[in-house]
């Protein structure tokens, strides 16, 4: 988790104003990355940073504080078996789309088979509201979770990537960024 935190900063895929990260690894509990992981420590995380908590957002070993987005984090794993892993990032090309609140399209053989990046309702910022508008698109989409990694774009915020392992999230996030970047630059 402290390599996937690092790599998300070196290759531009969150920024200082936020991301988080987390996995299941075992019944009801999961590792999540502190807040401020980007802001305070420019995702240069060690392992006792990382939380092992449960599903009530209990801490039950690492040092800090919770994410303010835990409560999406705890939801997307507790209602989706077939998510073990969820990033939270915001992307330097995939911000654009945030920002003027568009789904990233599909452009790329490896994004076909999901599709484009579609909207999330608009909630302010670590809200409950926010964490129950990721869990309605989710749930709205839960057949394609069987088929592997998707991709979300929060409204005036960022993304969210939910794949089966954390290698998936995290490889399934550059292929929506490579998309955000084609389609920013047709030919």
């Amino acid at each position: 988790m402290c390599e996937t935190a690092l790599q998300l900063w070196d290759r531009k895929l969150t920024n200082a104003l936020g991301g988080n990260f987390c996995m299941r690894v075992g019944e009801g509990e999961l590792l999540i990355t502190p807040t401020l992981m980007s802001e305070g420590k420019h995702c240069r995380l060690e392992p006792k940073d990382i939380l092992l908590i449960d599903y009530e957002a209990k801490i039950l070993e690492g040092e800090g504080g919770l994410s303010r987005e835990t409560d999406m984090h705890i939801g997307l794993l507790r209602d989706f078996p077939a998510i073990g892993a969820v990033i939270h990032a915001h992307p330097q090309n995939g911000m654009v789309f945030a920002a003027y609140e568009k789904p990233i399209p599909s452009v790329t053989e490896a994004s076909e088979a999901q599709g484009a990046a579609g909207l999330i309702d608009f909630a302010p910022t670590c809200t409950p509201e926010l964490a129950a508008a990721v869990l309605r698109y989710y749930e709205a989409r839960r057949p394609l979770l069987e088929k592997g990694p998707l991709a979300a774009v929060m409204r005036k915020h960022g993304l969210v990537v939910t794949a089966p392992n954390l290698n998936a999230a995290f490889a399934f996030l550059e292929v929506v960024e490579t998309d955000a970047y084609c389609a920013l630059h047709p030919l």
